[in-house]
């Protein structure tokens, strides 16, 4: 294959205006969602039952590029299932925990609720972080059944082995979040994208409807982002040094799992795609299980449950940060530019 192929051009290299500006826009949804929740704390809270809807919304998108007939080859990627495995239920939460040990031990509540945000991966908002980094779409389904079988089992295990506290998983919460998240995004996706094809075809589809998307997904994430922090813009505010006590811990967490995870995929022979989207299972994190968990087994301690709250307004604008990166990382560990296609380095291998 010659130099040309795969050499990384401005359209290719580039991201879209909204993508260029991510960092921005993650900016100013945290800052509107802050002044909210000083001034106006009422809107966050008649806005809140709508953050489901903004997850479906962020998700929806991403399951209309998915060709069903890709998510059953994914089911026989046992590579992929063995990294995120040994890395979510034998690595994480005693990473975690280390991590708590060493920035959090004078503050016992807070590394409760870090532990607790370890103990899970996350079954939702991880299909979102996996198709804005244009990764592997049906590997992703895929991971994300088998984290929601798994973390069922493993979740009071680990609390009871780290925490020494006994409690139990409601299966109802993590059925919700997968038919929530999984099973009608993919069921409204596949339909929409049957229609959209026959009515309009494959060139309409993707140069007319799938930027339309990607812009609405975009938006919904950032609205949900501003309610997340208008519903704790009073807490962040009266206490500030609790963002920064949870922040160091929990950003050296994701960075170094997401490319520690990332390099370990390339090392096995991954491409982008598939790289991107193992390191992302491996690193989101559960928040909706671990704040239901602060409540009821952890409710004397109150500053439990507000540790697990604030853990997910750290690690959105965070993994939204790692989405830029690893885009922009891509042609230089993996010298491809493909838009989440994985042809080029199997092109290359085979040659």
């Amino acid at each position: 294959m010659n130099d040309s192929a795969t050499a990384p051009t401005r359209e290719q290299a580039g991201l879209g205006v909204v993508g260029r500006l991510l960092p921005v826009w993650i900016i100013l949804a945290m800052a509107v969602g802050l002044l909210l929740g000083k001034f106006w704390p009422q809107v966050g809270k008649a806005l809140e039952p709508g953050i489901p809807l903004g997850l479906f919304v962020m998700i929806y998108p991403a399951m209309t590029k998915l060709e069903l007939g890709q998510v059953r080859s994914a089911a026989r990627d046992w590579k992929a299932a063995a990294i995120v495995i040994f890395f979510n239920y034998a690595f994480n939460p005693f990473l975690l925990y280390l991590f708590g040990w060493i920035f959090l031990r004078d503050h016992p509540d807070l590394w409760t609720g870090l532990v607790l945000l370890g103990v899970a991966p996350c079954i939702a908002m991880v299909l979102v972080w996996t198709d804005l980094a244009k990764g592997n779409g049906p590997l992703g389904i895929v991971l994300m059944a088998w984290n929601s079988l798994i973390q069922m089992a493993t979740t009071p295990f680990f609390i009871w082995l780290i925490l020494g506290t006994r409690v139990s998983v409601n299966i109802r919460l993590v059925a919700q979040s997968v038919v929530l998240y999984l099973g009608l995004p993919l069921w409204a996706g596949a339909l929409s994208r049957r229609w959209m094809l026959r009515a309009k075809g494959q060139a309409w589809f993707e140069t007319k409807a799938l930027p339309i998307l990607d812009d609405i997904q975009l938006t919904a994430l950032m609205l949900t982002l501003v309610v997340m922090f208008a519903l704790q813009g009073d807490v962040i505010l009266q206490r500030p040094e609790l963002i920064w006590l949870m922040a160091t811990p929990l950003v050296l967490f994701f960075f170094v799992l997401f490319f520690g995870v990332l390099l370990v995929s390339r090392k096995v022979g991954f491409c982008y795609a598939d790289s991107a989207t193992t390191s992302f299972h491996c690193t989101g994190r559960n928040f909706e299980l671990a704040i239901a968990i602060a409540l009821t087994a952890f409710a004397s301690r109150p500053m439990v449950v507000v540790s697990t709250v604030i853990g997910p307004l750290i690690e959105v604008p965070l993994m939204l940060t790692i989405v830029y990166l690893a885009k922009k990382l891509e042609w230089r560990l993996f010298g491809t530019n493909t838009a989440g296609a994985c042809s080029i380095q199997e092109e290359r291998a085979r040659g």
